[in-house]
């Protein structure tokens, strides 16, 4: 068996180091994937939100030009298709609102994966730094005792 010396221990240390902050860094650019794929899902929802207020206006628009109308059978049509305009936009909104809605959750669920993979291996890091650190300073005390003697 080959016995290592204190400063190969120290470079292998150095270079785990190295690997384990590269992996941090991929980690942490993928965390940020996810945030900008979270804020164009946003942009969207705010833009759904948009045209439900301006689709309300148009709609109170339109009511409000209906009740100033007299022949009831003119008044009926309009109340109709208003009806089915309503209804067409809500089916519209409704299935738009349940694609943003999928992709919150979805987003949501990446990065709390991610969050608790980077939490586990901090906390794998942390203990393979200490098992490392250990080793490298009983090497180094037991080189400087050689010395001394």
């Amino acid at each position: 068996m080959r016995t290592e010396s204190s400063n190969s221990l120290n470079l292998e240390r150095s270079m785990n180091l190295q690997c384990h902050i590269m992996t941090f860094e991929e980690a942490l650019r993928n965390a940020k994937v996810i945030d900008n794929l979270d804020d164009n899902r946003r942009k969207k929802m705010f833009g759904l939100m948009k045209w439900l207020e301006d689709m309300n206006i148009n709609f109170n628009k339109k009511l409000d030009i209906i009740l100033q109308m007299n022949d009831l059978k003119d008044l009926k049509f309009k109340l109709e298709k208003l009806k089915l305009e309503q209804l067409s936009f809500q089916e519209k909104f409704k299935e738009k609102f349940e694609l943003i809605k999928s992709d919150e959750l979805y987003y949501e669920e990446l990065d709390d994966e991610l969050r608790e993979y980077l939490i586990n291996y901090a906390i794998k890091c942390r203990e393979e730094l200490k098992i490392e650190n250990s080793k490298i300073e009983t090497k180094l005390i037991l080189e400087n005792k050689k010395c001394k003697k």
